[in-house]
């Protein structure tokens, strides 16, 4: 998981202070590339950790730009470089 203080893109704007955690790194490019975004609430089980128990599990929809994808690939790739 990828803890990340990031800010909702587009006009619904939820708590933008609450920090952000990946499930997939990649979806942390993603969100920086996006052209909009929004959260809603996931109706799931509680997590179990004692480490995420004051976080809540959210769903998170973009919409990313066809030309965006040259520049996601190669953040993948620098991504993929440093691990």
């Amino acid at each position: 998981m990828n803890k990340h203080a990031g800010r909702q893109k587009g006009a619904l704007k939820g708590n933008a202070d609450e920090p952000i955690i990946y499930n997939k790194e990649e979806d942390e490019i993603f969100h920086k590339l996006c052209l909009w975004s929004f959260t809603f609430p996931l109706h799931t089980q509680p997590l179990a950790t004692n480490e995420l128990r004051n976080y809540k599990q959210m769903g998170l929809i973009m919409v990313i730009k066809a030309e965006k994808v040259s520049a996601f690939r190669e953040e993948l790739k620098s991504l993929l470089s440093e691990l």
